[in-house]
């Protein structure tokens, strides 16, 4: 790695659509560093917090082991792209970081899996997520990089449906060992391998881009930190798409984080029952998901047209918030994830393209501008737990209620910001 600076001349991305191997390796690699990354997010971290926790304490103690990793990860995504950015390295501009990102990442669940105590588990989150995130930002990259324009939204979509089909296969993975009898550790190695292995097979068929040494400027630290700002007055698309997808994932992590606890709490399930009803829950998610996912990408790029599907989707996934904050019996959950299914596979398969129809200097700096972009994906992981607690306080306490609606209006608002968006149609 030669130097750090943010605004390195590369060699440009390729003109013509990625090969079919390609991306099927892609998608692979996305779906298992997501099953490493989510199941933890999904159930299996706030079943190690309660292992190590009391059922009074597991909130505050969840949202303090969440807060924490979402820091780092807020951190962790840009800065990983900037230095991709600029990586010199024979393997290419890419590869190192997928390597590197996804190994570390398998350390840190590993610390998690053997934790004795909370402050442990902590340690172990946040360098799982400072890895996974520069995998992340490495991988992301790679739409603008490989992918030509006029297959963006499809791959997309794909992409967006192996993201979300990923939770659905780690949670699958830790009801059957639970079912087995396995110990706990697995629950959370298991995926992680999954996702070694994925980002393995993507990296040994990846024909990564080279940046030579010679083209970087030498590195300037004021302006390799100037260069993580991205003026919404300059970029306003930018901003706006940044300010959709930030609010529509700050609404999605007040029902993720907190997923397990509300299915016990509300309607009083043990841990085997509340694990098999999320199962269930994301298999009706999952499957409107694909349908919703692979309609709307191959409809986006037939259509040219972004804005309307990530508005509709974001309307449908607030739609499905206000039916968990109301749901009087499990079986009224089958609806909400129906309605959630279909609001995030439509906006998952068409988001990504749209951000990088409007991404900055997209020839030069893409990890980087996808990594800051990412902060909207890792900021509401961090703000979300810390506002739970407080929402869920109101009243006589395990307010889900008022944890969801305000969940269901911040997606809502997401959809609206997308609406100002110019550059795309």
């Amino acid at each position: 790695m030669a130097s750090l600076d943010p605004s390195p001349v590369a060699v440009a991305a390729p003109r013509r659509a990625a090969g079919t191997g390609l991306v099927v390796a892609y998608v692979v690699a996305f779906f298992a560093l997501y099953v490493a990354l989510l199941t933890p997010v999904m159930s299996t971290l706030a079943l190690r917090v309660s292992d190590l926790s009391t059922p009074e304490a597991r909130a505050g103690d969840l949202a303090l082991v969440t807060g924490v990793g979402a820091f780092f990860a807020f951190v962790a995504n840009p800065l990983a792209g900037a230095l991709s950015d600029r990586t010199t390295s024979r393997l290419g501009m890419r590869r190192p970081w997928l390597l590197w990102g996804v190994l570390l990442g398998s350390v840190g669940i590993a610390v998690i899996a053997f934790a004795p105590n909370i402050a442990v588990v902590v340690v172990g989150w946040a360098i799982a997520q400072t890895a996974f995130n520069g995998t992340q930002a490495a991988l992301q990259a790679l739409l603008p990089d490989q992918v030509d324009e006029t297959l963006r939204a499809r791959v997309s979509g794909w992409l967006g449906i192996a993201q979300n089909l990923a939770p659905l296969a780690g949670v699958g993975l830790a009801a059957l060992l639970i079912a087995a009898g396995t110990s706990a550790e697995w629950m959370l190695l298991l995926p992680t391998f999954l996702g070694i292995a994925g980002v393995l097979a993507l990296v040994a068929v990846l024909r990564d881009r080279r940046l030579d040494a010679a083209d970087v400027e030498p590195f300037r630290l004021g302006r390799f930190l100037a260069g993580f700002w991205v003026s919404p007055r300059k970029h306003p698309d930018f901003g706006w798409a940044f300010a959709g997808r930030f609010l529509l994932l700050f609404g999605f992590a007040l029902y993720n984080s907190y997923q397990v606890y509300f299915l016990q709490d509300r309607f009083g399930m043990d841990e085997p029952t509340a694990l098999g009803w999320q199962l269930r829950l994301m298999v009706v998610q999952a499957a409107v998901l694909l349908l919703a996912g692979s309609a709307g990408g191959a409809l986006s790029d037939r259509t040219g047209r972004r804005k309307v599907f990530v508005i509709v989707s974001t309307v449908l996934a607030g739609a499905g918030l206000l039916v968990f904050a109301f749901a009087g019996a499990p079986a009224h959950l089958y609806v909400g994830a129906a309605l959630f299914g279909a609001g995030l596979g439509a906006y998952f398969a068409v988001d990504l393209a749209l951000v990088t129809d409007v991404l900055p200097n997209r020839e030069t700096e893409a990890a980087k501008n996808m990594g800051v972009f990412n902060i909207a994906n890792a900021l509401p992981q961090s703000l979300a737990p810390a506002l739970a607690p407080a929402l869920l306080a109101i009243g006589s306490g395990g307010n889900y209620t008022a944890l969801f609606l305000v969940g269901a209006l911040v997606a809502v608002v997401g959809a609206v910001s997308t609406m100002f968006i110019k550059g795309a149609r």
